[in-house]
């Protein structure tokens, strides 16, 4: 018989190749970022405003009654931080809240506007919970300004009744006098005098009204009845609350009453 066909050896294994071991690494967790938690009251739940209080810090007595011109700090805690919380002043008029516009922040001054009045600080967080708020005493004034504006109203108002000249400018920075007497506020040229360079005459009885702006110290506006109003810039922050609140304190349409300034007039003539 015919020999068998011999096999082919199979294929040598290739040579092994040595591995280096790997190191192994301990495995660490993230860190987990710290989380404030809010403090706890028994009475009141979570509290996500804490530690809120209205403090002056410049102006009068400081920690004492708000004055004009002086400057009140708010300050409080807010879950979170400082970015989670909002701060909004109000002034309370007839026991109802009246927004303050611009007034958002941690300070505020006092103004004409606010002359014997309370205001209210609300503070809120944005994370949850009610507003905490905080009064105030009434604004008042110093007892300089005080005695300054008696004396203006006294003479105003006494038996031989006078005016109350205050040097303003005018909305492009003209030089102008405004001129208060019993009945009527004027709006003349600076350093001119005659009815050809007056520019407003307005009777208090027939609705006039001053409007302070709100995010300028010493702007205001005079609002006569039927008229277009007169954009006008007091000299300073103090000059601009004196002439409105005399300009108030003789204007039927403010409700302010004349007893403080009768009440001086008896003083000087006693």
């Amino acid at each position: 018989p015919p020999a068998a066909p011999q096999r082919a050896p199979p294929p040598a294994a290739p040579p092994a190749v040595a591995v280096a071991a790997q190191p192994r690494v301990a495995y660490v967790p993230e860190a987990r970022r710290a989380v404030i938690e809010p403090e706890m009251s028994d009475d009141e739940g979570i509290e996500y405003v804490s530690g809120a209080a209205v403090r002056q810090v410049s102006g009068g007595h400081p920690g004492g009654a708000p004055v004009l011109g002086g400057t009140l700090q708010a300050s409080a805690e807010f879950v979170g931080g400082p970015s989670k919380g909002e701060v909004s002043w109000y002034r309370l008029r007839g026991g109802r809240e009246e927004p303050i516009s611009g007034a958002d922040g941690l300070s505020y001054t006092p103004t004409a506007d606010d002359f014997e009045l309370r205001l209210r600080v609300a503070f809120s967080s944005v994370v949850g919970g009610d507003p905490v708020t905080v009064d105030t005493q009434p604004v008042g004034a110093d007892a300089g300004f005080m005695a300054e504006l008696n004396k203006q109203l006294g003479s105003l108002l006494g038996k031989r009744s006078g005016e109350a000249s205050f040097s303003v400018r005018g909305g492009g920075g003209e030089g102008r006098v405004v001129v208060l007497s019993r009945d009527k506020l004027k709006v003349r040229k600076k350093g001119r005098v005659g009815s050809d360079q007056t520019l407003l005459k307005a009777e208090f009885e027939a609705g006039l009204s001053l409007a302070m702006d709100p995010f300028d110290d010493v702007r205001f506006e005079v609002l006569p009845e039927g008229s277009e109003p007169v954009d006008l810039s007091a000299d300073s922050r103090r000059g601009r609350d004196m002439l409105v609140l005399i300009a108030r304190r003789l204007s039927p349409a403010s409700g302010a009453t004349h007893a403080r300034a009768a009440a001086a007039e008896e003083e000087e003539e006693g």
